[in-house]
């Protein structure tokens, strides 16, 4: 039987003072009934029944008075007492069954008590009652035999521990009144006398009551090692702290105690197996131990409390008499059998003994006794850890010898292991288990979880069962669960809860799918309907931009005459509008943009005031020698007749550099100028104001749809066209139209090109028709800078070509019919996509490795084909024409191309071209630009020609092959040319002259005074390129460059006006370059330029730092063209000599 026996304690003075008042009014009253009862005792049997009377009378008086004292005292100490069984404390879920031994203890019967019991009110006992009840407060304990009944009442209890605790504490009040008045024990009164102290003075001393202590010396404060300082007796009175502060001992030194303050000491335990126990298994429903007086050292066992004294033996005239040696042994054998239950400190069974032989028969009183700490017998049972326990059908077979054993030896924590066995009983129930054996030590430990208030899993109850395997296999087992009684119940429930769940689970998913479905319709029609708005508001803001663009355009049209002619303002945007497919490919395209920084040369002219908008920034070297270049046109126009003084002195004040504060904003978008300078509304804002009031256009580079919107800002007109339209006529379809309705040559091709079908189909007939054509081209339509080129040499590859030559040889004339190439036609269809598949070649590898990424865009983007040149010699020519507002046109330069990196990319020019009569391909271009002006496209346009001798005729063609619409930057480098040497350009012979002062020849040489001066026309041809690149110049400050650029030579003459300069890109990696040649004739320029080249690569690359660069590459084209143009000299010299 497990009691759970609460008890509360009160805390407070003031209610212990009422309970000491209390327990004396009624301790005084209880005294008087007992005198008055010895009294009558004493009383002659003379009038029996009247004695008797007043008997029975004090006797009901006294019972009511107690029953009174029991209630008052229960009331103020709130002692309560609540017994249940091991096997009662189980849940609702518990079945019904036939009650266990345990449930047997509960059943508590009242018992009468006797008379004999009832008088047993004697200070022994209640000692005993109080040390068992100590013990039992707030600990479960289990109790084998049946309940004993109550011999004391509980305010008797109360009252007596309350005097017990005065007795253990010498230093109450009350401690001489209880001894005096229960014992008869009047101790002695002791004098203590207060030592007198001194009265505290009011007057208080100021100022330091401890010395000073000496200062060290300068040298022991620095190495105290060294020099050490001779310690006093007062210095060491001070302590080691004193010593510390002063730092006589260095405050890192380790300091050690001699004897240390605390040793260590072995401590005595006692070996537990060594201890005995002895269980009476014939007296099952015993509950008490206690020593046999006899030994002192053997537990016996006793059914019911032996009959103690009665009071009656130990009161006279109110006091108690000593207790008896038999009440001593009694009294000890009862306390240290309880204090042997809760487990406090034990010691051996000898030293026990040995206590209780020695202890003195005649003891001072009761008080004495309880006062003083009982000793704890020694173990009653073996030291025993392997219990095997049994829970048979769900119930724990709790009278097993192993189970008992069990209960007592983990009676501390048996609250948390009823805990354990009340899941493992419903565990093992729920699952008809019939047997499960359980280590009782494995429960111990899960019992330290369940005091943490976890709750076990299933893998942690396993664990504590020993035939883990065959439970484990039966709860394991489907439908094992349903098996033990109430399975059917339990299978209905389970069923019904699993259908609910599946039907509430398939109608919360088919909601949660309507859920969705209903939100992504909604949020795709919201964002539909927020698109088209946008889609909508952009229309209409595109609309007004091109209207307001049209209206700017005209009236730039009808007041261009005006405009060109009088003062004005340029607003430079070199902005490359690219797809964005293209510009997300290009790497450097700011650097790319600001090619065209020579447009601050437009200066040239005294009416233009330049406003630069520049794609990177510009530090204050890059500024300087820029103003250094526009200063450095006064000094060559010293040197002619012609030059404005308004040019020559305001120059560098009539241009401005304005940078876009949104360059850095988007380092991952790749954006052209315009989308970043729209971006910026401090730039335009200091646009629009530098503006103000003044005519003025936007000179932009390919052009963009934001430069409608800047356009629009700005409210100027944009010299240029539409940038749709730009866009459209500057892919390769686009320009094939505008020169097939030009009807100027062309190359053989096809061009709107988007499916393979058609791709394959007009290679295929191409062939058939140009059997000497060796090489064919692919370009993307929006190709820029030779980007998406590819190209194959089919002939060479294609298996069939010498079958098709010979049926063209047998066709003769005919072979130009479609009839005859039929059967070729198939053959060579049949074997192309294997040809282009294995040897097609692209020129930008870095993007498309083979021709399926190739193809891929090219029939997404569109494209052409087009044959290459049959010739081995192949020269390329580029031709600058700026197409006025009003309709004119000027070709503001021309030149052959020289290449680098590839053969299909312009790296520089030669200036002026020098491979085609100018007559013709003037004639070219007027017919382009007609074609140009019906499709509104104006500004400035590049169109690029190729030329070559043809093998057949012997004669050399010309064929129009791409349209560039924007500015570029040959325009750009022309300017910066035009600008130091002053000079024009004749675009109906290309050439360009300078005027030159040239000392004038003395008819007679004794002519003597200063030589006469006059004014020559001469010839100037240059060599250019802004895409120098060499990694090592970022090493480099400009100013070292130009002081190794001096050293070797390299330079401008201002009085010749021939030279070399240069262009400055960027500020902080400068890596990339460009430069200007100048020469009196092509051959010496290009040897120029290659020497520079070459100067500037020697002094800038060492063997251990190469760096990349194309300066190399460069050079050998140069070579090249110059071993081409010393040919054509001397086949052109042969001829004139035979002639």
């Amino acid at each position: 039987m497990m009691a759970l026996v609460p008890t509360s304690t009160v805390n407070s003075n003031g209610e212990n003072s009422n309970a000491e008042k209390v327990c004396d009014i009624l301790q005084e009253i209880r005294d008087e009934f007992r005198t008055l009862k010895t009294f009558i005792a004493k009383q002659p049997q003379n009038d029996n029944g009247n004695m008797n009377n007043l008997s029975e009378m004090l006797a009901r008086a006294e019972h009511s008075v107690k029953e009174r004292t029991d209630n008052v005292l229960n009331m103020l100490n709130g002692n309560t007492v609540t017994t249940l069984s091991f096997n009662q404390i189980r849940g609702g879920h518990r079945h019904v069954r036939e009650p266990s031994a345990f449930d047997q203890f509960t059943q508590y019967q009242p018992q009468q008590r006797d008379a004999e019991n009832e008088k047993m009110n004697n200070h022994f006992f209640l000692s005993i009652f109080i040390s068992r009840q100590r013990h039992n407060e707030g600990m479960p304990i289990i109790s084998i035999g049946a309940q004993q009944p109550r011999l004391v009442a509980p305010g008797a209890v109360a009252r007596l521990e309350y005097e017990a605790k005065i007795l253990r504490n010498p230093f109450n009040k009350r401690n001489r009144q209880v001894l005096h008045e229960n014992y008869g024990i009047q101790l002695p009164i002791i004098d203590k006398q207060q030592p007198q102290r001194s009265p505290i003075s009011r007057n208080l001393m100021l100022g330091k009551t401890v010395e000073p202590t000496g200062i060290l010396p300068l040298k022991s404060r620095r190495n105290p090692i060294d020099y050490p300082v001779p310690l006093t007796s007062d210095d060491a009175k001070r302590g080691i702290i004193s010593l510390v502060e002063r730092g006589i001992i260095p405050q890192g030194a380790h300091i050690t105690l001699e004897p240390p303050p605390i040793q260590p000491k072995k401590s005595s335990l006692n070996d537990p197996i060594l201890r005995t126990r002895t269980y009476l298994k014939e007296e099952p429903s015993t509950s008490i131990y206690h020593l046999d007086p006899s030994s002192m050292n053997q537990l016996a066992v006793i059914d019911e409390l032996p009959p103690t004294p009665p009071l009656m033996d130990h009161a006279s005239s109110g006091t108690l008499t000593e207790p008896s040696e038999k009440d001593l042994n009694f009294l000890f054998a009862s306390g240290k059998a309880h204090e042997s239950a809760m487990g406090e400190s034990r010691k051996s069974s000898a030293n026990q003994a040995h206590k209780s032989n020695s202890m003195p028969t005649n003891m001072g009183g009761i008080g004495s006794l309880v006062g003083r700490p009982l000793p704890t017998p020694a173990s009653n049972f073996e030291y025993k850890k392997n219990f095997r326990l049994t829970i048979q059908n769900g119930i724990t077979k709790d009278q097993t010898e192993d189970f008992l054993q069990f209960r007592q030896f983990y009676c501390l924590i048996w609250g948390n292991i009823v805990t354990v066995f009340r899941i493992l009983e419903k565990l093992m129930y729920d699952y008809a288990i019939p047997v499960a054996f359980i280590n009782g030590e494995k429960v111990t430990d899960l019992a330290q979880t369940v005091e943490l208030e976890q709750k076990p899993t299933l893998e942690e109850l396993l664990s504590t069962v020993i035939n883990r395997e065959d439970v484990e296999e039966l709860i394991k087992k489907p439908g094992r669960r349903f098996f033990g009684s109430g399975g059917r119940e339990r299978a209905a429930i389970a069923i019904q809860s699993f259908w609910r769940c599946f039907r509430d689970r398939r109608a919360y998913i088919r909601l949660r799918k309507r859920k969705w479905a209903a939100s992504v319709i909604a949020l795709t029609w919201l964002t539909h309907v927020k698109l088209a708005k946008v889609r909508k508001q952009l229309k209409i803001i595109r609309e007004r931009q091109i209207d307001s663009f049209k209206t700017k355009q005209n009236d730039l049209r009808r007041n261009w005459l005006s405009i060109s002619t009088n003062r004005r303002v340029i607003v430079h945007i070199p902005s490359l509008g690219l797809s964005q497919r293209i510009r997300r490919k290009i790497n450097n395209l700011p650097v790319r943009e600001n090619y065209q920084i020579g447009r601050l040369c437009d200066l040239d002219d005294p009416n233009v005031d330049i406003i630069y908008v520049s794609p990177m920034t510009i530090n204050d070297e890059i500024l300087q020698y820029y103003n250094k270049l526009m200063n450095l046109r006064s000094s060559v126009s010293q040197n002619t007749d012609e030059a404005s003084s308004e040019t020559s002195e305001n120059a560098s004040d009539r241009f401005m550099i304005v940078v876009p504060e949104a360059l850095n904003s988007f380092p991952m978008h790749n954006m052209c100028l315009a989308t970043l300078l729209k971006y910026s509304p401090r730039a335009l804002k200091r646009i629009k104001n530098l503006i103000k009031g003044r005519e003025s256009y936007i000179v932009t580079g390919v052009s963009h749809p934001d430069d409608l919107y800047i356009s629009e800002y700005l409210n100027i007109p944009m010299f240029g066209c539409e940038p749709e339209a730009s866009y459209l006529y500057s892919t390769k379809s686009g320009s094939k139209r505008i020169f097939e309705a030009s009807k100027v040559p062309m190359p053989f091709g096809e061009y709107d090109i988007y499916n393979q079908q058609h791709l394959f189909e007009s290679l295929a007939q191409l062939i058939v028709e140009h059997l000497d054509v060796q090489r064919w081209l692919f370009k993307i339509d929006d190709d820029y800078d030779g980007l998406g080129i590819a190209y194959c040499d089919v002939v060479t590859h294609l298996p069939c070509y010498k079958n098709v030559l010979k049926e063209a040889a047998r066709f003769g004339d005919k072979w130009s019919n479609r009839w005859a190439q039929e059967h070729s036609y198939a053959k060579i269809l049949s074997e192309l996509p294997d040809i282009l598949e294995q040897h097609t070649v692209c020129v930008n590898k870095t993007q498309f490795s083979n021709w399926q990424a190739y193809s891929k865009v090219f029939l997404t983007q569109g494209g052409i084909i087009e044959a290459y040149p049959p010739s081995d010699s192949v020269t390329s020519i580029t031709i600058c024409l700026s197409i006025e507002p009003d309709g004119h046109h000027t070709v503001i330069c021309c030149g052959d191309h020289l290449h680098a990196e590839s053969q299909f990319s312009c790296w520089g020019l030669s200036f002026p071209q020098s491979s085609v009569e100018a007559q013709e391909l003037n004639t070219y271009c007027e017919q382009i630009v007609e074609q140009c002006k019906q499709r509104n496209i104006y500004g400035h346009v590049d169109v690029d020609f190729v030329t070559f001798i043809d093998a057949k005729t012997d004669k050399q063609q010309v064929w129009t092959i791409d349209l560039s619409i924007g500015y570029s930057e040959h325009v750009s480098l022309y300017r910066i040319m035009r600008f130091v040497t002053t000079g024009d350009f004749d675009p109906q012979t290309h050439s360009f002259t300078v005027k030159v002062k040239q000392a004038k020849q003395r008819v007679r040489h004794w002519q003597t005074g200063a030589p006469e001066y006059i004014t020559v026309e001469k010839n100037r041809f240059a060599v250019w390129s802004a895409r120098l690149h060499h990694s090592n110049l970022s090493v480099l400050h400009y100013s070292v460059f130009f002081q190794m650029c001096r050293a070797h030579g390299v330079g401008f003459d201002v009085r010749d006006k021939q030279g070399t300069v240069f262009e400055l890109l960027e500020c902080q990696r400068h890596e990339n370059i460009g430069m200007i040649t100048i020469g009196d004739t092509l051959q010496n320029t290009l040897s120029n330029f290659a020497y520079n080249l070459n100067a500037i690569n020697q002094e800038i690359t060492t063997t251990s730092m190469k760096g990349r660069s194309n300066f190399m590459l460069a050079i050998s084209d140069i070579e090249n063209i110059l071993g081409i143009t010393q040919e054509n000299a001397s086949s052109v010299s042969a001829t004139t000599n035979t002639s």
